[in-house]
């Protein structure tokens, strides 16, 4: 015996599809937001390895530093 769809089945159907998709592509946008590019990585180890070794000179004025370091 075959069951009968309706055309009201088969949009109901389409709009639980549509809405999997959209929830799959914010995952997949929040996914490329959460993943560093190449440049952004190379920096990020760049800075790391500079607060490492105590050179701030480019975070922060090396003035400041100076005043910072006298009071």
């Amino acid at each position: 015996m075959q069951e009968t769809t309706t055309l009201v089945d088969l949009l109901k159907e389409l709009r639980e599809i549509r809405k999997k998709l959209d929830r799959i592509e914010e995952a997949i946008e929040d996914l490329i937001d959460s993943t560093l590019t190449l440049e952004e990585d190379e920096l990020l180890e760049e800075v790391k390895e500079k607060i490492e070794k105590g050179d701030f000179s480019e975070f922060i004025p090396l003035e400041k530093l100076d005043e910072a370091l006298e009071e």
